[in-house]
């Protein structure tokens, strides 16, 4: 009888103690980056659009938005961007000197947080 009791005891304990306690999250923020679309905007121009969204990022937390392309076939009109989170986009225009390039980019977002992706394209 005794067993029973101390055993029925232990596994209350065990049980209360589990089912009562919770985990503590630790709070984070992560920006997660969405597919980017390039447009043929005109003869010699290209719009990308760049997109993203977030978790537990505030809406107001500004952002710098940055494109560079690393070939001489292009020219990045405006690659410095300032802005806040919660415009959730940007769009980056491209003057294109020669066609049939291939050009490689390499595009970010940051604030508290950042991220970085790198594309290549045939203009």
């Amino acid at each position: 009888m005794n067993r029973l009791l101390l055993s029925i005891f232990i596994f209350l304990t065990f049980f209360f103690v589990t089912a009562f306690s919770h985990e503590k999250l630790v709070p984070h923020s992560e920006i997660i980056a969405l597919p980017l679309k390039i447009k043929k905007a005109g003869h010699n121009k290209l719009i990308i659009d760049v997109a993203w969204d977030g978790v537990n990022v505030k809406e107001d937390e500004p952002v710098i938005k940055r494109l560079k392309c690393f070939s001489k076939a292009v020219t990045v009109k405006d690659p410095v961007q300032k802005g806040t989170f919660g415009e959730r986009k940007a769009q980056f225009e491209l003057i294109v000197h020669r066609n049939n390039a291939h050009v490689k980019c390499r595009q970010g977002t940051v604030d508290g947080d950042s991220f970085i992706r790198f594309f290549t394209f045939q203009t």
